[in-house]
């Protein structure tokens, strides 16, 4: 007996990465049989074979109402067909009278496309995406974006706006918009893991679209448009160049003594430059009769517990337990290369990178410059991490304080010479 099924595409090919496929409509019997293509998509993880459509009662909360959708939209489909079929010749049931009824279902008016109507473009996306950001909720934190986080994903419109993606609608970024977004940041001086990062921001506001927008997106697909992050030979100062930093008389330079102070903070503490602000009085408890800092981190919401450790007491006094406010992360970096150097910490460290060369190619380049123009906020966390892990003390104690979830990204902090390597390997040997 003729009956009307639907089926998710089998096809191997790019479509067996994605979580949905197409759905193909078929009527007829086993023997003879005409398909369609549905013009909907199915999620393969929710498909029943058996009832032909969807089962809701597990479905991902974030999908569920495209799932419900695409079961009314086949529950339409497949009634409109069976009402056709009995005021049908059967001489006349063939695929492009079964695909006029899919277009019929799924666009009932063929009007003229207005303004609206018009495919979204990906710069109308982003600002979509920055415009809901304070309201979305996201997976896996349970929290809106941060703003740091949202900072990346405005500069990443700027650069879209400066490289003319005005008209470039979703379905047009692709591979081949995907290499010249690359090739233009390059051209401009970014750096490899910067570019990975807005690649990164270009890929979740997609991502964050309904499905029907972006299914045919090739810059989502990892195959196709991949970004790996490179490791860099980021420097730290070890405790020696700390303490130099310490015993720099800065009084007559008030905004440099704040600045080489906060540092330090940072140094002994291992935090983020975001949560600054947090090494304050009002953050600080009793464990085990010793005092620490506990707070919520602003950028991964980790509840973390950071022993306050005898360097940094005099700077805590010095201020009554209220450090400095913090000024903006670029007028730090800059003044804190500028102690960096009174300091003395001249050394040449070299950094190997990816970049745009003079002849135009793209490949790895070594830089060399003293080590003070190196010096970041960040050098600071990269330090407490690297000393407290010469000092002998286990990865995961120092993941506990720094937040880290994974032994992964900790370890890209971690910045010990083979040298250094062997010579811890040598001090924990005990010879019996």
């Amino acid at each position: 007996m003729a009956s009307v099924r639907f089926e998710l595409s089998v096809k191997g090919g790019s479509d067996n990465d994605r979580p949905e496929l197409r759905v193909w409509l078929r009527y007829g019997t086993p023997q003879k049989r005409i398909s369609c293509r549905s013009g909907l998509y199915g999620f393969r993880d929710y498909w029943s074979e058996k009832k032909q459509t969807h089962g809701t009662r597990l479905v991902n909360p974030l999908f569920l109402a495209e799932v419900v959708e695409v079961n009314k939209k086949l529950a339409t489909l497949k009634t409109e067909v069976e009402t056709a079929v009995a005021n049908t010749p059967t001489s006349d049931i063939c695929r492009p009278w079964l695909a006029q009824i899919v277009e019929d279902v799924l666009h009932p008016t063929k009007k003229e496309k207005e303004p609206q109507d018009t495919p979204k473009t990906l710069m109308q996306a982003f600002w979509d995406f920055i415009e809901a950001a304070p309201k979305r909720i996201q997976p896996k934190s349970g929290r809106p974006i941060c703003a740091a986080r949202l900072n990346h994903y405005k500069q990443t419109l700027k650069i879209l706006e400066a490289m003319g993606a005005d008209g470039v609608t979703i379905e047009r970024t692709d591979k081949a918009f995907f290499d010249s977004f690359v090739r233009y940041m390059y051209a401009n001086g970014y750096k490899h893991n910067t570019i990975f990062t807005r690649v990164k921001c270009i890929k979740s506001v997609i991502n964050s679209l309904p499905m029907a927008e972006r299914v045919n997106c090739e810059f989502v697909e990892a195959k196709k448009c991949a970004a790996v992050m490179e490791d860099i030979d980021n420097c730290y100062l070890d405790e020696r160049e700390l303490q130099s930093l310490a015993d720099l008389d800065l009084s007559s330079h008030a905004y440099l003594d704040k600045v080489r102070d906060q540092f330090l903070l940072l140094a002994w503490t291992g935090c983020r430059y975001s949560d600054l602000c947090k090494l304050s009085r009002m953050y600080i408890i009793k464990e085990d009769g010793e005092d620490c800092f506990k707070f919520e981190q602003q950028k991964t919401a980790a509840k973390v517990v950071i022993p306050i450790l005898p360097p940094i007491v005099p700077i805590l006094e010095k201020y009554d337990y209220q450090p400095p406010r913090p000024i903006s992360n670029q007028r730090f970096n800059d003044y804190i290369k500028q102690v960096a150097q009174m300091a003395g910490l001249d050394d040449e460290v070299a950094v190997t990178h990816t970049q745009q060369k003079d002849d135009f190619t793209i490949g790895r380049v070594e830089t060399r410059r003293p080590k003070w123009q190196a010096v970041t906020a960040h050098t600071a966390r990269r330090s407490f991490a690297t000393n407290m892990y010469k000092r002998g003390y286990p990865s995961l104690a120092i993941m506990a304080i720094t937040g880290h979830k994974t032994e992964k990204s900790f370890l890209t902090y971690i910045k010990v010479s083979q040298a250094e390597n062997a010579t811890l390997l040598k001090k924990q040997f005990i010879w019996r």
